[in-house]
């Protein structure tokens, strides 16, 4: 397969992730919406919503690596820094899900306190570096991709948006933070995936 076809590939990859995640983040509303985070996690439909979650997170690292390979010559250095910091973000919310899938039964089980508590410590700075890193790297990929002129600029504009809103609302944990970000992002991966 040439490098062409893995770029066009990786824009379905981008696709396919935008779209589960913004469903999954739908659904976890619509289930788990008034349960505690232990009971949550005590239910059998909480780790399959969690795997397929990573799934959707990966399936967008892999897309993020074609959405900046179709604009690295026009974005410069600043996308560079743009593309590492939202890698690095994605990577480590992606982490976070892993935690929340194959641990959180675990101790939703073991030590439903803990779970239900607010994060302290070292957690809650893993926390808070998370989002920051994932909100963060979105604005500025978001704001490269703008500038390079490559994407269609309401995609552009809908991923650096996403980027704040998530930030805002992520932080809040409120329902469908990642809406505009995963609306940016299929429309970035349509243009990709389409693209001769």
């Amino acid at each position: 397969m040439s490098s062409s076809n893995l770029v066009r590939w990786s824009g379905m990859a981008t696709i396919v992730g935008a779209i589960l995640i913004a469903i999954l983040e739908l659904m976890e509303f619509i289930l788990f919406g008034s349960l505690t985070e232990s009971q949550v996690a005590a239910t059998g439909g909480w780790v399959f919503v969690q795997v397929i979650y990573l799934i959707a997170m990966l399936a967008v690292l892999l897309g993020l690596i074609g959405l900046y390979t179709r604009q690295v010559e026009q974005s410069g250095n600043f996308g560079v820094i743009s593309f590492l910091v939202a890698f690095i973000g994605t990577v480590l919310f992606a982490g976070a899900q892993w935690s929340t899938a194959f641990i959180g039964p675990m101790l939703a089980a073991e030590a439903p306190g803990i779970m239900d508590a607010e994060p302290t410590g070292s957690i809650l700075v893993g926390y808070l570096l998370s989002i920051i890193l994932f909100s963060l790297g979105w604005l500025l990929f978001g704001w490269a991709s703008l500038r390079s002129s490559v994407f269609p600029r309401g995609a552009a504009l809908l991923v650096a948006v996403g980027g704040v809103l998530f930030f805002i609302m992520g932080s809040l944990e409120w329902p469908a933070s990642t809406l505009a970000l995963d609306a940016g992002l299929v429309w970035m991966g349509y243009t990709l995936w389409s693209a001769k």
